[in-house]
This record gives structure tokens, sequence and C-alpha cells, in this order.
């Protein structure tokens, strides 16, 4: 009898289990500690090591309400794609994915749909249109910023070289359609070099290198569609004995070296890529979804630097900032 008992309270508990998880998106139990996984397209980069560890700075995975899993895609969207398997899998309740490739991105984030596991969209874009929301920076508006104050520096004009990211990533793409928009402004600006570096430093350091030897004494000023690849000409340029307030660089992200660059006058212009509002607002973003129209945002970066609005846009656009030898110490 005892043991025909035993089975009846198993069998009620598994009926309840069942009926728990399928109430909401993959969440069991109310006690049960929220899981997010966290689709890195790279952490070997010094933006998306940011990205992660904001995330993982949250309030609420502070507090212990989330745990977070770092998932490191090692700049190849296959990774990338069975991470988000994996995900589905093991049953996360949410995603947020920083996609390495704008198409390959699309079929996995789908997969996820299909499993009905919310997934937020940060720092890069994808072509699905599937997914829960997302938050990310105008990359076009980015290059065109960065095209427009390298003209302020170059009032005669000049020779422009470019380094660009992995090619058919969504900022590689849409940061050159605004650099090339900039600088289609300004006709005494000639852009005579382009070429990927990857986001890597070394990359660009070699890609500088090559361009110093090509056209000596001829380049006047350079752009870099992120930091890592600048700070990597900067490298070349400083080895070559050319005098850095002279041949303006200007990148994107804001990550701490190219801070101190600018600083130190190599740099003339990072532009800042809030990662603790593209992190941090994602998580806000993955738990409104889990959690419904009651739940608040904890990042500070809600009302401060972006409108909440419910947490119910598609898309939540983050600003860019120009940083300077003029303002650059109040973000060090």
């Amino acid at each position: 009898m005892q043991m025909f008992r035993r089975s009846l309270l198993r069998a009620g508990a598994g009926l309840a289990l069942a009926a728990v998880t399928l109430t909401g998106p993959k969440l069991a139990f109310a006690e049960d500690k929220i899981r997010i996984a966290a689709l890195s397209f790279g952490e070997s980069g010094e933006y998306m090591k940011a990205w992660s560890t904001e995330i993982q700075n949250h309030p609420a995975v502070k507090s212990g309400e989330v745990e977070i899993t770092v998932f490191d895609g090692k700049y190849d969207p296959l990774t990338q794609a069975n991470q988000i398997d994996t995900a589905i899998t093991q049953e996360f309740n949410a995603i947020i994915m920083s996609p390495f490739d704008l198409e390959a991105s699309a079929p996995p984030i789908e997969k996820a749909a299909e499993a009905k596991i919310p997934l937020i969209v940060s720092a890069l874009k994808t072509k699905s249109t599937k997914y829960t929301a997302s938050i990310i920076v105008n990359d076009t508006e980015g290059g065109r910023i960065i095209a427009e104050e390298l003209a302020k520096r170059l009032p005669n004009g000049g020779n422009v070289v470019l380094m660009e990211g992995p090619i058919g990533q969504s900022a590689q793409i849409e940061r050159r359609a605004g650099i090339d928009a900039g600088l289609a402004k300004f006709t005494n600006l000639k852009l005579i070099e382009d070429k990927t570096g990857n986001w890597s430093r070394a990359e660009g350091q070699a890609l500088m290198e090559n361009w110093l030897l090509a056209h000596p004494g001829q380049i006047n000023g350079v752009l870099a569609e992120n930091d890592e690849m600048a700070l990597g000409a900067i490298e070349a340029m400083k080895s070559a004995g050319i005098d850095l307030k002279t041949v303006p660089v200007l990148a994107i992200d804001g990550i701490p070296d190219a801070k101190r660059a600018v600083k130190k006058g190599e740099m003339a212009v990072s532009l800042y890529k809030y990662a603790r509002a593209e992190g941090q607002g994602a998580v806000d973003l993955a738990l409104r979804a889990i959690k419904g129209e009651s739940y608040k945002p904890q990042s500070e970066i809600w009302g401060s630097l972006m409108e909440w609005k419910g947490g119910t846009e598609k898309d939540y656009v983050v600003p860019w900032l120009v940083l300077d030898s003029g303002n650059v110490e109040k973000y060090m």
C-alpha cells in the first residue's frame, strides 16, 4: 500500500511539473533562479568582453535572481547556431544574442522563436524579424559621425584610409554605409585604401604598415570601424615616426585603451558605444518578456539614457557619444 501511495505521489508531482512548465516561457517554478544564455559573438574582442561584464553586473544578476551563462561565439556563425541549440535543449528561460553574422544568424533565431524562448538581439543586427526585442546603436549614424568628425579636422581635405570589420557583419555593413555617406559630403576627402581588419588590433597594425609603405607621406587621416583596429594603426604610425596630431585617427566603441589614447592625444575621436546599455538593457528586456507587464527595469540606463516605454518596443536605439580630448576624462 505504501509503495502504491508513493507511486501516486510521484505521478501527481510529474503532472504538476508538466502543468507548470507549459504555462510560462520555460520557467518551471517561481522560486527557481531565472537562467539566461548570453551569446557573445567573440570574447577575444574588448567590446564584447565589456558587454558580457555589464550583463553579469546587472542588479538582478547581482541579487541572485538571475543566473547568466556566457557563450563565446568565437567569431563563428556555426558556433553561435550550435549555442542556440544548446540553450533550447537546456531550456534556458531567455537568450540574449549578439549575432556575428547578419544573414547566418536568422535561422537559429527562428529556432528559438519556434521553441518559444524569448530572444533579445543586442549590439549587432540580424536579418531575422523573429526576435522578441533588440537594443542596439544606429551603426549607420556612427559611421556618418566619424566621417564628419574627420572632415572637421581636415578642413583642407586629404587622403583617407579605412579599416573595416568582418565583411557581412551588420556593424561592418552599416558603419561603412554611414562612412560613405559622410565622406560624400566632402569632395576634398579622398578614400585611397579600404580593407577589413576583422576587428583585430594586430590586423589593423599590419594594414597600416602596408599602407604607409604604399603611400609614404600621403595619408592624411585614418578611419576605423572599431577601436581595436585603430589602436593597431596607431602603433604602426608611432613606429614610422608619424606625428599623430597631424594625422587624425578616428574610430568607434570607446573601449578603455581607446579612451586612454584619446586622452594622450594619439586618437582624435572614439565614438562611445555604451556596453552597459546594450548589455544590461537586454537583460531587462529579457526579464520583461519572462515576467510580463508588471516587471520594472532595474538597470540605471533607463530614464537616465533611454526611455523604457513599458518594455514593449520591438527595437530600442542606444545613443552615441563622441569622445574627444575635451570630454574623455569624464568617461574614463
